[in-house]
């Protein structure tokens, strides 16, 4: 074989041979890039992910306020028992972890003969699901003090129209709340109230069932 051919044989060689190594290399760098997507890709859609997850959880403080507000019946009890009185409550709580207290403003009324109590109570609620436990019902208990003014309209006509009073007055509580991973909270409670003192020689105490609603986030 001539030198040229031996010549011109090799350097046939050597072109197939980098243009091979050429397109070897290109398609390794574009399976490198395609991945390289594939894994921003990934990394977004788990950071969307997770920003959208988030925008659905509570809030992470340790301590957190929630305003609500409750409805329902008064049923008075002892001197006064066989009585009812619609019941109205505005009401903030500071939630921490594994108790909230409660802040609220309760209005009883009735009329015939018409009877008013407004109070300014602070109560303390104990759940027995954690802050952790994803359960959509959370069974709790509690109680506490409040202010409370009472008045009414008397029968008898030897005393003067109306009387009312201020003092102390004890609460008792027990309840669940409902839709606890919602954006609202569903709360029905049963509360003892007792009026700790004497009113026109009479005992001002009754049970209420209460229905109310709260905005946790």
């Amino acid at each position: 074989m001539k030198p040229t051919t031996i010549f011109k044989s090799l350097v046939l060689l050597l072109l197939i041979t980098g243009l091979s190594y050429s397109q070897l290399i290109n398609t390794e760098l574009k399976l490198k890039s395609d991945n390289s997507s594939d894994f921003n890709m990934s990394s977004q859609n788990k950071k969307l992910l997770e920003k959208r997850a988030s925008l659905y959880q509570k809030p992470t403080k340790k301590i957190y306020f929630v305003p609500g507000g409750k409805i329902g019946m008064f049923f008075l009890q002892g001197d006064f028992n066989g009585n009812q009185m619609i019941a109205l409550e505005a009401f903030g709580k500071y939630v921490g972890d594994g108790f909230w207290a409660e802040i609220s403003i309760p209005f009883r009324f009735k009329t015939s003969p018409a009877f008013t109590d407004i109070g300014l109570d602070v109560n303390v609620m104990y759940p027995f699901m954690g802050s952790s436990n994803k359960s959509e019902i959370d069974p709790f208990v509690g109680g506490g003090l409040g202010l409370h003014f009472i008045g009414r309209d008397r029968d008898d006509p030897n005393k003067t129209t109306v009387s009312a009073r201020g003092g102390l007055g004890l609460n008792l509580i027990a309840g669940a709340v409902f839709f606890r991973n919602y954006d609202f909270n569903i709360v029905l409670e049963l509360k003892y109230f007792n009026y700790l003192r004497e009113f026109d020689d009479m005992r001002y105490q009754g049970i209420g069932l209460n229905v109310g609603v709260t905005f946790p986030r």
